[in-house]
């Protein structure tokens, strides 16, 4: 949902705040009562119907995997999906009997995420990192109470989680109709500045934001009224490093090794003639001499950056890309007034304020609202059910939780070019 309201535009967004007042305050008081009300019988029908929308889920699933037609991304899906159909008929059709495997579900469920959310975070330091490591600390606690101490209380259990994941949910969506209440508020107001501090105050890593927004407003360009195609460059790990061995998921997503034992991790670059480059690096984006190096970067501090000014003159020191991608539909000046402001910070890290961070915040500065057209719920509902959107959205997903990669940037590029541009 939250890239379906992006690419429809934070001006659509406004317009309908109210009814994200409306459905995250349904959210948040069917939640109160799921939770307070916890008796034998609401306890049933929640089982009940934990289990047909497991179900519902676990068929979506499956049916995207199937329409996708193959790769990572998909056939992880299936697997997921096969699962969630499994579990919810077994829920849905004997609530009474699985009472036992109910809580044990919910503790499996906490662990395992437990587990990724503190070693994740311990281990990449990636943007609100110790947010993530208290969550999995608390997903740890949950899990093992479940397991040791609530197996039996499946009278509450249940109720409490779902009614407290709903709860989340609508005030998470209070929280954005609030925001949103704030915005596009002023006649004189510059819409593309408007549009491009929207976007950074609510995607951008919160140590950052205080110089992105500083300063005055960029001064108009002399070329705002012409530019090219939006073009995003990618470098694959295996591009750089020259390798013939089939790629595998680690030097797809993070890097690959080349004959001489070193560690190539990509580059990704975003072009718009005549007046845009972004091309994010710390002085040497070809590779590292060894693991260790590797291991290190995960865990960097900010270091000094530099922003290579054109194309050109970085494939005359580099190499040319392992693959373009190529978009017509989007604000070029709202790609240009993020860029002014994204550049006044020209500190490098590995994890937070790398090239793939910064070519994927520029993509989606300038797809935002590139959709805006047309009917709001007609073309929300396009998005809801495109499979090319599901795609870039589990890529996104992965990329927040951790760190935006050059392979993490060709499939969400395609992706999503596959949904403005068609």
């Amino acid at each position: 949902m939250n890239l379906a309201l992006l690419l429809l535009g934070p001006g659509n967004l406004y317009r309908s705040r109210w009814y994200f007042t409306a459905l995250g305050s349904l959210l948040t008081l069917v939640g109160l009562f799921i939770v307070v009300d916890a008796s034998d019988k609401v306890t049933l029908i929640s089982l009940e119907a934990f289990g047909w929308v497991l179900v519902v889920i676990g068929l979506a699933k499956v049916a995207f995997s199937l329409l996708a037609g193959g790769g990572g991304t998909p056939m992880f899906y299936s697997f997921q999906g096969a699962v969630f159909v499994i579990l919810g008929i077994a829920i849905a059709d004997f609530p009474q009997e699985s009472e036992n495997a109910i809580p044990w579900f919910f503790a499996m469920a906490f662990l395992i995420n437990g587990v990724y959310q503190t070693a994740s975070s311990l281990i990449i330091r990636y943007p609100n990192w110790a947010w993530f490591l208290v969550s999995g600390v608390g997903h740890l606690l949950f899990g093992g109470l479940l397991l040791l101490e609530w197996k039996h209380s499946i009278t509450w259990v249940v109720p409490l989680f779902l009614g407290a994941g709903l709860i989340l949910m609508g005030l998470t969506t209070l929280r954005t109709a609030l925001r949103l209440g704030r915005y596009l508020q002023g006649e004189h107001a510059d819409e593309f500045e408007v549009a491009a501090r929207y976007f950074l105050d609510f995607h951008v890593a919160g140590r950052f934001r205080k110089n992105y927004l500083s300063g005055e407003p960029a001064a108009p360009s002399d070329v705002s009224n012409r530019h090219g195609d939006l073009l995003i460059h990618v470098w694959t790990p295996t591009t750089v490093a020259k390798s013939h061995v089939h790629p595998n998921i680690v030097s797809r997503y993070v890097a690959a090794q080349d004959n001489e034992g070193k560690f190539a991790v990509g580059h990704s670059a975003l072009e718009m003639g005549p007046d845009v480059y972004i091309s994010h690096c710390d002085g040497d984006p070809t590779a590292f001499d060894n693991s260790n190096e590797v291991w290190k970067t995960l865990r960097s501090k900010d270091a000094p950056g530099i922003f290579y000014p054109s194309f050109e003159e970085e494939i005359s020191s580099y190499m040319l890309p392992s693959a373009t991608i190529r978009f017509r539909n989007f604000s070029a000046e709202q790609l240009r007034t993020f860029w002014a402001m994204y550049r006044r910070v020209t500190c490098y890290n590995f994890t937070n304020r790398n090239c793939s961070v910064a070519v994927a915040l520029a993509l989606e500065a300038a797809l935002m609202g590139s959709l805006s057209k047309g009917k709001r719920f007609r073309t929300l509902m396009y998005l809801m059910s495109s499979k090319d959107l599901w795609v870039a959205h589990f890529v996104r997903w992965k990329a927040r939780e951790a760190v935006w990669t050059p392979g993490m940037i060709l499939e969400y590029a395609v992706a999503l070019q596959r949904v403005v541009e068609e």
